[in-house]
């Protein structure tokens, strides 16, 4: 893995994270287009600070920088620092968290196992790759163990098939950027760094259409921003397969409003890399 790659992954996370932010659940159309960073949001943040998504990213990283690789309730320990004492905050104070991982933080509040991801597709929000980037980072030496350890950093918060399966997938597609296979590639009919991935772990019909790419076939009113965990990586992929450079796509991302600066965390851990 190229340090570069590494470093882009993360930062480009965090920007787009930050530039999301002053519009964040705005609606498409309702804003003036951001251009660059901007002061506001639903938080009154100043320009450039970023929320939970890039907060719980470097929780995550400091946990498997701690530990030396994954280990689960250590993660969420490091969330509840977060929570209780704002570290890893650019303001001192936690901002910006989801419904499905406050709840799933105050179940491993009361029982102490890790494990708290709400099982229910119902509950297939995006949280559980909006803070990915790390993960395969870590383990960009070995693409089984990066999907793998993708999948596993999803269960303390997101337990759904769904996630569980776009976590991995996305995962792959990291490790992919973080190694140096084109976007071309990338982005190409059920691509994965593991040979036969998808013969032996069948993707659900809504991930199987992201897999196929049927995303690129689709107009800007057609791409729905929300914080459900398909629809939040459909408008990162569509952003990144329609632009050439970061800042295009960057900028096409989280103009889409809606959840903007998740979607361009998203969007940036892959275009960064």
């Amino acid at each position: 893995m190229n340090q570069d790659r590494a470093i882009g992954s993360i930062f480009g996370l965090a920007v787009g994270d930050a530039m999301g932010m002053p519009i964040e659940f705005r609606p498409r159309g309702k804003f003036d287009p951001v251009t660059e960073f901007r002061a506001g949001g639903p938080f009154k943040l100043q320009a450039g600070q970023w929320t939970d998504d890039t907060a719980m990213s470097l929780c995550l990283a400091s946990s498997l920088i701690e530990c030396n690789g994954f280990d689960a309730a250590h993660q969420m320990k490091q969330y509840s620092r977060w929570i209780d004492d704002g570290y890893l905050s650019c303001t001192g104070k936690a901002v910006g968290i989801g419904q499905t991982i406050l709840k799933a933080m105050i179940r491993y509040h009361k029982t102490q196992d890790p494990i708290q991801g709400d099982t229910n597709p119902r509950r297939s929000g995006n949280g559980c790759i909006m803070r990915l980037a790390p993960v395969p980072i870590y383990y960009s030496h070995d693409a089984a163990l990066a999907i793998h350890h993708s999948i596993q950093s999803a269960t303390t918060t997101h337990g759904s098939e769904m996630c569980l399966q776009t976590t991995g997938f996305f995962g792959g597609m990291i490790w992919g950027a973080l190694n140096g296979v084109s976007k071309e590639e990338l982005l190409s009919n059920g691509y994965s760094p593991v040979k036969d991935y998808y013969e032996q772990h069948p993707p659900c019909d809504e991930l199987r259409s992201l897999i196929r790419g049927d995303y690129k076939a689709k107009q800007e009113d057609e791409v729905d921003s929300n914080g459900f965990v398909i629809d939040a990586l459909k408008s990162a992929l569509w952003s990144f397969y329609n632009t050439d450079t970061y800042a295009e796509g960057l900028l096409k991302a989280v103009n889409l409003g809606g959840d903007a600066d998740t979607v361009g965390a998203i969007y940036g851990q892959l275009a960064g890399a």
